[in-house]
């Protein structure tokens, strides 16, 4: 899989095969399939992420590292509720983070390099497993509020260990111990005059900041709404049951309560809106529906296609090039992050090669608890896996029934937004990439070997929600739009070619008008029939150049709107020299 960043030379998008494999392989170590742990929730420039510049709604990962400069700070929304904001000049790397939303117990590790951070704990910290270490000391949290930076350490509210030196002192809410270098914390004590207040404004936004958001965006309806989205629950609070109850009115609250009230400050503006928008009307607007489940536990179908070159060691037979066919299913699991991809089917040789047909099972990632992972669910865009193995390390993949040697193997999505970077990586943005809601697709590549054979294979996959037989109308026309893409060789010379797809779908007559615009210089027109499942749908299109041909295998999909909202399938490419294996995907307009 050797291969340097992706040289598009074809028309829309072209790579090489080996470049795709290491794009795969590049994908699956990026930050895009890292564990994701939370969310930028704020942002003022400039603040990046293992140097990727952080937009608001951006995801954060494990073992990220978040640096800030003189005018920046973010504020990251942990999944337990645990809220940390960087100020800037700072330098914070998340070491570990494993939580069980089940249990309601985790782990948070974080190591702050330089500058300062405000922390709100959230569930993690009830349990005390929240830890902060600086160069001066490391800090313990237990369901508290903090001020921590490289020379003090300051408690708002909950219970604090600060350990430096040789020693170890505990803060409660209110107190503070300053540090220095080889020495150990001072003793608890109020903190410097105007020291709160001072922090409190280092971490807010400065002239002419928002935090990352346009203006007029903030208003207590979107304020509500931004909450629900990051806790999960309507009406919910991302300060919560986190923090002590705001103080009653007169007398003034102490500054050391200060730090609480400016973190409760959104909640109970959202709260004194809410008391507003529950005043009756005559006709209340009807409440907003709940945001979708960003990582929903379910199983998609369909199909996986490809080009796999297969060789004997010290053989006088040349290496041929196959055609992959086969059924695709995919397994997410949102509580665990896990999921499990299966690809069975068949590789077809050609006629005058040595080598006869041989079938396919590949696995990758595993959602069996007893098992390595080997994936990563982020979230319903952002999922893949690498070859599973047992625990004894054998590989699960198998060929004609029969264990392979070793597996090198990687699975993965990819979104509209990437498919047209690398087009226009490659100077052509032709292909209008399906924005299927619930279909997703992606690449897939595999070294193996078994005995003297070596496989290697490069595809595509595509999978979406199952639809029932009972669910196709009888009646009725509808068109759908979306894109093909193929893995193609081209009289030895391989690439990636994609395109514009078409068919309009008459399903009294159940047939489908199927066209391809621009498939590697080629247009394609054809007609498909439904199968006696009317789910599923075949057919054959001729090609404007030489003789090509393309077979067609689909399927119905769920869609938002419609049980029929959505189709997928396989094609395959034949012609004089000429060999090519893709999917399609496409939404009913």
């Amino acid at each position: 899989m050797a291969g340097t960043s992706p040289a598009m030379t074809k028309a829309v998008v072209s790579v090489g095969r080996s470049a795709f494999a290491a794009l795969i392989v590049a994908l699956l170590g990026s930050s895009a399939l890292a564990q994701e742990v939370g969310k930028a929730s704020a942002v003022n420039p400039n603040a990046t992420a293992n140097m990727r510049t952080i937009a608001i709604g951006s995801s954060i990962t494990h073992k990220e590292r978040i640096q800030t400069t003189s005018a920046g700070s973010v504020q990251l929304l942990f999944v337990d509720k645990t809220s940390m904001t960087i100020g800037p000049n700072s330098d914070l790397t998340i070491d570990e983070y494993v939580y069980d939303p089940n249990a309601g117990r985790g782990k948070l590790a974080a190591t702050l390099g330089k500058g300062a951070l405000r922390f709100v704990g959230g569930q993690i910290s009830h349990s005390g497993d929240a830890e902060i270490k600086t160069a001066s000391a490391t800090v313990g949290i237990r369901g508290g509020v903090a001020l921590i930076g490289v020379g003090h350490v300051y408690a708002g509210y909950g219970a604090l260990t600060v350990s430096a030196g040789g020693t170890t002192v505990s803060l409660g809410a209110g107190e503070y111990t300053a540090l220095q270098p080889g020495q150990g914390p001072s003793p608890p004590g109020p903190p410097p005059p105007n020291f709160v207040l001072s922090q409190i404004q280092l971490f807010q936004s400065g002239s002419g900041q928002s935090g990352g958001v346009a203006r007029g965006t903030a208003s207590p309806a979107n304020v509500r709404r931004a909450e629900a989205r990051a806790t999960g629950t309507p009406g919910g609070s991302v300060a919560g049951s986190l923090t002590p109850s705001p103080p009653p009115p007169p007398p003034p609250p102490p500054v050391a309560s200060t730090l609480t009230q400016t973190i409760q400050t959104s909640t109970q503006q959202a709260a004194v809106q809410q008391q507003i928008d529950q005043r009756p009307t005559p006709n209340p607007p009807p409440p907003p529906p709940p945001p979708p489940d960003p990582r929903p536990s379910l199983s998609l179908s369909g199909f996986v296609t490809g080009l796999m070159r297969t060789f004997v060691n010290d053989s006088e037979s040349g290496p041929s090039t196959g055609l992959i066919g086969g059924t695709a299913t995919v397994a997410l699991d949102g509580t665990s992050g896990r999921m499990q991809a299966n690809f069975n089917g068949q590789v077809a040789h050609p006629p005058d090669s040595a080598y006869l047909p041989s079938d396919f099972s590949y696995q990758f990632g595993s959602t069996d608890p007893a098992l390595d992972p080997q994936s990563v669910y982020a979230d319903y865009n952002n999922f893949g896996g690498s070859a599973a193995h047992d625990k004894t390390g054998k590989p699960l993949s198998t060929i004609n029934g029969m264990a392979i040697t070793n597996h090198t193997a990687a699975m993965i999505t990819v979104t509209p937004e990437t498919a047209r970077m690398l087009s226009a990586e490659s100077g052509s943005t032709a292909t209008t990439f399906c924005e299927c809601d619930y279909t997703r697709w992606g690449l897939w590549t595999s070294q193996s070997t078994q005995g003297p054979y070596l496989d290697n294979a490069l595809g595509f996959w595509v999978a979406g929600r199952p639809t029932t037989v009972a669910e196709v109308p009888t009646y009725g026309v509808a068109t759908y739009n979306g894109h093909v893409i193929a893995n193609i060789d081209n009289n030895g010379a391989n690439y990636v070619a994609s395109a514009d797809f078409s068919n309009t779908v008459n399903f009294g007559s159940r047939t489908g008008q199927v066209t391809v615009t621009g498939l590697d210089s080629t247009n394609y027109v054809g007609q498909v029939q439904f199968m006696q499942d009317p789910r599923n749908f075949v057919g054959s299109l001729a090609g404007n150049t030489g003789d090509r041909q393309m077979a067609l295998t689909g399927s119905f999909f769920r869609g938002v709107s419609s049980p029929v909202g959505e189709m997928g399938g396989a094609v395959a490419l034949t012609g004089t020299n000429y060999l090519g294996s893709g999917i399609f995907a496409a939404k009913m307009k």
